[in-house]
């Protein structure tokens, strides 16, 4: 999967789903001004590095998280 980093955007996102918290790689399922995406927290280093993927259609982004739930995901 392709990552960028995270832009201001007016839009406020809305976690939809979200991976366990006590992991150092924590992802979020999101949706905001109509598209979708998953978002990327890496808490391995300090500061944390937050990611997001790009923003689709919600369906396209809903079966990248089943890829990414599933170990699919490239």
């Amino acid at each position: 999967m392709r990552w960028f980093p995270v832009k201001r955007r007016p839009d406020r996102a809305r976690v939809r789903d979200y991976t366990c918290e006590c992991l150092s790689l924590v992802f979020e399922q999101c949706v905001a001004g109509g598209q979708g995406f998953i978002r990327r927290h890496d808490r391995s280093v300090s500061p944390w590095v937050v990611a997001e993927s790009p923003r689709v259609r919600v369906v396209d982004a809903e079966a990248l998280w089943q890829q990414l739930m599933n170990g699919e995901a490239r």
